[in-house]
């Protein structure tokens, strides 16, 4: 009886380690995910968005950029990471409702599966305009990229 219970439980304790080292990994690449995504919104996609906005400002458009942190709230829904750029067209009546996302260029995490969203315009809620239903590999943000998305961003809302 003893050494079958402890072949038991010596099979049992390692997959409770491998469990608990898959647990302690997840969140290492959670934690590393969120780290470059900090980076590349710092870095890349802040640089380009203030860049475009002092631009619009020096053509009498409003404009404004937004960051939020990942998180959950009281109720432990997830709230993740992300950056925007909200555009005021001079001319144009304001938004009736703040969650309208048409002139909105939006960077953000969807940390379950360690892709970036990149979405702008009414598109946000079909998939976004870029990629594949607007998910990147965080390696393929570049300052090239969001470029492209604040142009057309802009192009699409102001009639270009």
């Amino acid at each position: 009886m003893h050494t079958d219970l402890n072949r038991t439980l010596d099979q049992y304790d390692e997959r409770r380690r491998v469990d608990l080292e898959r647990e302690r990994q997840a969140k290492d690449d959670d934690v590393q995910f969120l780290a470059s995504f900090a980076k590349l919104r710092s870095e890349v996609v802040r640089p380009v968005l203030e860049d475009a906005g002092a631009l619009l400002a020096q053509r009498g458009h409003g404009f404004s950029i937004v960051e939020e942190e990942y998180g959950t709230d009281a109720a432990g829904k997830v709230r993740e990471a992300g950056i925007s750029l909200h555009i005021a067209p001079a001319g144009m009546p304001a938004q009736l409702h703040a969650e309208d996302h048409e002139r909105t260029l939006s960077i953000t995490t969807r940390h379950y599966n360690k892709t970036v969203w990149v979405s702008g315009g009414r598109a946000l809620h079909s998939g976004g305009t870029a990629g594949a239903k607007g998910a990147y590999a965080i390696e393929r943000i570049d300052r090239q990229l969001i470029e492209a998305e604040v142009v057309r961003l802009v192009g699409a809302v102001m009639g270009g």
